[in-house]
């Protein structure tokens, strides 16, 4: 009797080094069975597969097959041996397969005369880490019909939902808004998931609230499917009453210039609201201001213009906060006071900038991030977490959206971590004149996700932060796109009843998009600026930074004009 060594695979690239020989053509029927695991096992574990030959001789030999991606390699070779082990198993999906055959028939190369067994289908699970809700991307009217649904993700160290994944994981819901599978609410339900998805939906309240879900106890199917340690990341959900539109606004005032005195910067970029008021000791000049940055210089050039403005709202007050800057595109405000500037670059791939409260340097160079991922920065958030907050910045040169986070005063430059949160976004451009992408940012704290712009393809997505460990979210969720929605720039939402107001750049409208029962669609549009907009070269394009307040009750929408260089307000 012949005896050979045992072959195991290792890897899918290099393992079966029998070679990559072509699987034998059979007629026979399949009358020997394999015996091993089918379906799904954990990545990194040992399958081992058994032939049972009812017309076993002495002579029979056996010989095991493994599909690698399309690819028919021998892992073990003609033996007396009837057993097959394939150890450390990557992540993937495969087909094994084993032929019998007599050794006479071997020595003479028969391979038409070789039995097949019938073919195993496996498939290796990397272990389960993480369990995330994907928030609801609309807030629900109060005491509506409606149900919106949230995705259920489980995933493993890289973030994606896990091909091959099956079982369930249980959610809970204190307000008992979930929907069950006897049609009526409840506050808890069993989740089934498939190929590392799942699906639930949740209902409205009676008034305005914040809803919290929560994820537990995932059990896999096999049961070795999860990690040790399972992380369990819940979403929330807002109910909040229908408003009104800004369909009813008739009223265009000019709030002040935004012209830098001392050099004369124009063409107002990024908008946003002071709302740090300082400390006793240390009050905040700037606090209720409107910040606005200037993309020009003095004679108009894009991607020249190095200032920012503070601009009270109520008065048209002008002070200059900061003029060495490298073509601020947008900016926002920490909670804590410092100034957050995307800088799209004179030259190079640009910066993130971080003020102080008082438009300052923090000292040695403190303020300046650079990072290999930043390019072309172009629209600024921030984005609370209880643990982890975090500044998005979108990238219009490269088309993706990185977080910031970890960081403190004053070494902005050293402590402050990146991730990329959104890639693969619709961009064209390679300087500050020819740049479209994903542009503006607003966080909307009704339904916890970042809204962004994408100018290139009329489209607003949305993404979310949960922290360290967010993962890579790509192209985001599509919320909106065409229709009305003509290069979206500046993005705000409207704080009575949290529909989204974006400017467009191709023809200065202004656009309220609700997202309600899990729909997004257009509620209002006006006309911001009555100039023709060259459909070509862009010119006479006036709108870029929009932002909403209301005070007792009542709603302004104030925007950047670039026609005029003021700062405006709609009401």
């Amino acid at each position: 009797m012949r005896t050979t060594t045992k072959t195991t695979l290792a890897m899918a690239s290099s393992a079966l080094a029998m070679g990559w020989a072509s699987i034998p053509v059979l007629a026979a029927t399949p009358s020997i069975v394999i015996h091993g695991p089918a379906g799904s096992i954990a990545a990194g574990t040992t399958a081992t597969y058994t032939i049972t030959d009812p017309q076993a001789t002495s002579s029979t030999e056996y010989q095991f097959w493994v599909d690698l991606n399309g690819h028919w390699v021998v892992g073990q070779n003609y033996s007396t041996r009837d057993t097959f082990s394939w150890q450390h198993i990557p992540a993937g999906s495969y087909q094994v397969v084993g032929y019998a055959m007599q050794a006479n028939q071997l020595a003479s190369r028969a391979w038409n005369l070789a039995i097949p067994t019938r073919t195993n289908v496996l498939t290796a699970v990397s272990p389960a880490t993480t369990v995330t809700l994907r928030p609801a991307t609309s807030s629900l009217v109060t005491s509506s019909q409606g149900l919106d649904s949230i995705q259920v993700k489980v995933s493993n160290g890289g973030g994606q939902p896990i091909p091959g994944f099956n079982g369930e994981v249980t959610l809970v819901d204190t307000s008992s808004l979930l929907w069950g599978p006897n049609n009526s609410f409840v506050s808890r339900v069993t989740i089934p998931i498939q190929n590392g998805v799942g699906w639930a939906q949740v209902g409205a309240a009676t008034s305005p609230s914040l809803n919290q879900i929560y994820p537990s106890n995932l059990i896999s199917s096999p049961s070795n499917l999860t990690a040790p340690t399972v992380q369990y990341m819940p979403t929330s959900v807002t109910s909040r009453m229908e408003g009104g539109s800004i369909n009813s606004f008739n009223t265009i005032t000019t709030v002040a210039s935004t012209v830098d005195a001392p050099n004369k910067d124009m063409n107002p970029y990024g908008l946003t609201y002071d709302n740090f008021a300082g400390t006793s000791t240390a009050p905040n000049p700037y606090y209720g201001d409107l910040l606005v940055s200037n993309f020009s210089n003095a004679a108009g050039k894009n991607g020249a213009g190095s200032t920012i403005e503070a601009i009270d709202p109520t008065t048209g007050r002008v002070s200059p906060v900061a003029s060495s800057l490298l073509v601020p595109a947008a900016l926002a405000v920490s909670p804590k006071g410092p100034i957050w500037i995307a800088n799209f670059g004179s030259s190079g791939p640009g910066s993130d900038v971080v003020l102080t409260p008082t438009g300052g340097q923090f000292p040695n160079g403190g303020s300046i991030i650079t990072n290999s991922l930043l390019s072309g920065p172009w629209g600024q958030a921030f984005v609370p977490n209880p643990t982890t907050p975090a500044f998005f910045v979108t990238n219009v040169l490269t088309g993706t959206i990185d977080a910031m986070y970890g960081f403190s005063p004053p070494n902005f430059n050293t402590n402050t971590h990146f991730t990329v949160i959104g890639q693969g976004l619709a961009h064209q451009g390679s300087t500050a004149r020819t740049a479209r992408g994903p542009q503006g940012m607003v966080y909307d704290p009704w339904t916890h996700m970042v809204y962004v712009t994408d100018t290139q393809d009329n489209s607003i997505r949305a993404y979310s932060w949960n922290g360290i460990g967010t993962p890579n979210q790509g192209t985001g969720q599509l919320i909106y796109q065409g229709g009305a929605l003509n290069a979206p720039t500046g993005i705000t939402f409207d704080p009575l009843n949290g529909d989204l107001l974006v400017v467009n750049q191709g023809n200065s409208h202004l656009v309220e998009i609700r997202l309600n029962n899990g729909r997004a669609y257009v509620v209002g549009q006006k006309i911001l600026d009555s100039t023709p907009v060259n459909p070509v070269t862009g010119a006479h394009s006036a709108l870029f930074g929009v932002y909403a307040l209301a005070t007792n009750g009542h709603l302004q929408v104030f925007f950047t004009n670039d026609n005029t260089n003021t700062v405006n307000v709609l009401q």
